[in-house]
């Protein structure tokens, strides 16, 4: 495990110190995620939560949030623990399971070790992204970048950790590719209690279409900008959606 000093008085450990670095900045620099609204003691659903730097946004804002999280892969578990552990962070579970439409076990995943916030269920998927990118850095860096190895791992539906009585003021996901699928994983009793949603969707195939038809389906309005540091043409934005 890696350790990035992001500021004086800020580390942070993870697998690869220029991803804990471009994140950093994507989050704290970039605003990625300053349209969030939070009340004063939030509860919190983290889906893909990587080595935690989310978490880290939510609880400098509200330290009494309680957080749900969720992060398959190995190796950004390891340091999501190590960083909560760091900093003292409670209220917290985590899961070492991906999310999706219907329970499913050992599922293959691929694991990119250098770039290990873009690891997917999905690799396929990736081919738009080394493209573009090929066009700003040399093809072997991006290929090495990209280069994975499969890990197994359990899916389940988001529902069957909800509270039903139990609001949740935002639910974060970030997942690669399996953002509408994570969604489809939710209960129709359980979306009127989900108050506030921010999710990263890359447009490949109408997803973000179909994304915000069933956000607006169930009572939000999203509201779409352009994820920041990416490429235009990679087709990567970030979903807002509140209800009311």
């Amino acid at each position: 495990m890696k350790t990035a000093q992001l500021k004086e008085d800020l580390t942070f450990l993870g697998p690869s110190v220029k991803e804990i670095m471009w994140q950093y900045n994507e989050i704290f620099d970039h605003g990625c995620y300053d349209a969030i609204q939070l009340p004063e003691a939030p509860f919190v659903v983290d889906v893909g939560a990587n080595i935690g730097l989310f978490m880290l946004f939510v609880k400098q804002r509200r330290e009494s949030a309680e957080i749900l999280a969720f992060e398959p892969m190995p190796d950004p578990a390891q340091a999501l623990t190590q960083n909560m552990e760091e900093y003292g962070w409670t209220k917290i579970a985590v899961h070492p399971c991906a999310l999706g439409r219907a329970d499913e076990d050992d599922v293959p995943f691929t694991y990119y070790p250098l770039l290990p916030g873009n690891s997917t269920r999905f690799p396929e998927q990736k081919a738009l992204q080394k493209k573009v990118l090929y066009d700003y850095e040399p093809v072997d860096y991006i290929d090495r970048l990209h280069s994975g190895y499969e890990v197994r791992v359990d899916v389940r539906r988001l529902s069957s950790f909800l509270p039903d009585d139990r609001v949740v003021d935002l639910l974060k996901v970030d997942v690669e590719g399996a953002e509408l699928d994570v969604l489809l994983g939710i209960d129709p009793a359980h979306w009127p209690l989900i108050a506030q949603v921010v999710i990263e969707v890359q447009d490949l195939g109408g997803r973000l279409e179909d994304v915000c038809d069933l956000l607006i389906c169930y009572g939000l309005k999203p509201t779409v900008m352009r994820a920041p540091l990416i490429p235009t043409e990679i087709l990567t934005y970030v979903v807002y959606a509140r209800r009311g």
